[in-house]
């Protein structure tokens, strides 16, 4: 009767430790957190595989025995899932069956380009870049938003997003639509307004101011220069909607090269704003345009100091004379 009363306590307490094992004892294989993304669609066998690529786990069969108990493999959720140092196996089960996933940021910024941007976004969120892009392309989609594809950038504003990582198409779009939205208020629509011009015009200056300045003090200053040639019927000639125009983004300096392209983007070919932005702006670049300076400056040109300020001037004649000495500096240090 001793023996059995020993052998049932040594089972007990054998039965504990293999509990303890499989539901409470830590489980993470790491000394920092690390983050897993489980893709739409995946099976039980895939997560099994990225957690093992990922060497996650540090006993891979106590985690199957509580996925088994959990009925995890029919309650697969794809997302963006923490793994915390000291996790067990029910907190890993039940985090990732409940779908409690950290979210990602998206930093919208410096963005030239549609595909541009659509590549940030397939890098940073599970939608395919390649549907992102066909949908932003097609003027079929675009009808239910008014706009076309060469202003389609003016639709999405600068800012830092907090998506889930599995955030589909549709819900992507409907988030950078109400920031689209909550941006253009009452206020800048009015100032919008008052300059004659719609929020996907103001944008298409803001992209040229965004790329004319070094210096965001300049900005507003800038701005004005461009509404008074609009003012009057000049030619932006902006350099950079010719850099867009060929693509040509490394170009350290505008030549004729460039200036003889014809592109509807050729602002020194064609008078107005060009079809659309040649980028992303800031929100402060839209600002700028929105509370530009008001001046009588319809030239400007940087500083032969090589500061990164520029030089305005009311005047063709003052305009010649510093861009004479901005092109002698320029050729002085071989830049072409």
């Amino acid at each position: 009767m001793k023996k059995l009363a020993i052998l049932l306590a040594i089972f007990l307490v054998l039965d504990g430790f293999i509990a303890y094992r499989v539901l409470f004892a830590p489980n993470v294989n790491t000394k920092k957190n690390i983050t897993i993304k489980i893709p739409t669609g995946s099976s039980f066998e895939d997560v099994l595989k990225i957690l093992r690529e990922r060497e996650v786990l540090n006993d891979e069969f106590t985690f199957q025995l509580v996925a088994k108990w959990k009925d995890y493999a029919n309650k697969i959720k794809p997302g963006n899932y923490l793994l915390t140092k000291g996790m067990n196996n029910r907190q890993i089960v039940n985090m990732l069956r409940l779908g409690w996933q950290q979210p990602v940021k998206l930093v919208v910024y410096n963005i030239r380009t549609k595909e541009e941007f659509c590549g940030l976004v397939g890098r940073t969120i599970e939608l395919d870049s390649n549907v992102l892009l066909a949908h932003i392309t097609s003027q079929e989609f675009l009808s239910r938003y008014n706009t076309d594809t060469n202003k389609v950038i003016s639709r999405f504003i600068t800012d830092n997003y907090e998506l889930y990582w599995n955030t589909s198409l549709e819900n992507f779009l409907d988030k950078m639509e109400k920031a689209y939205l909550v941006f253009w208020n009452e206020e800048r629509l009015a100032k919008s307004a008052a300059l004659n011009m719609n929020p996907e015009k103001v944008t298409t200056l803001a992209a040229i101011v965004e790329r004319e300045v070094i210096f965001d003090k300049e900005m507003t200053t800038v701005a004005g220069v461009y509404l008074n040639r609009i003012k009057i019927g000049m030619p932006l000639q902006a350099d950079p909607t010719l850099v867009f125009a060929l693509k040509d983004f490394s170009a350290r300096r505008v030549t004729n090269y460039h200036k003889e392209y014809d592109s509807p983007f050729n602002t020194y070919m064609y008078a107005g704003l060009p079809p659309g932005p040649i980028c992303m702006p800031r929100k402060k670049s839209i600002d700028a345009v929105l509370n530009a300076e008001d001046h009588e400056f319809l030239y400007f040109c940087a500083n032969p100091d090589l500061s990164g300020y520029s030089i305005f001037s009311k005047s063709y004649d003052d305009q010649m004379k510093v861009a004479a000495q901005y092109r002698k500096k320029m050729n002085e240090m071989k830049i072409r």
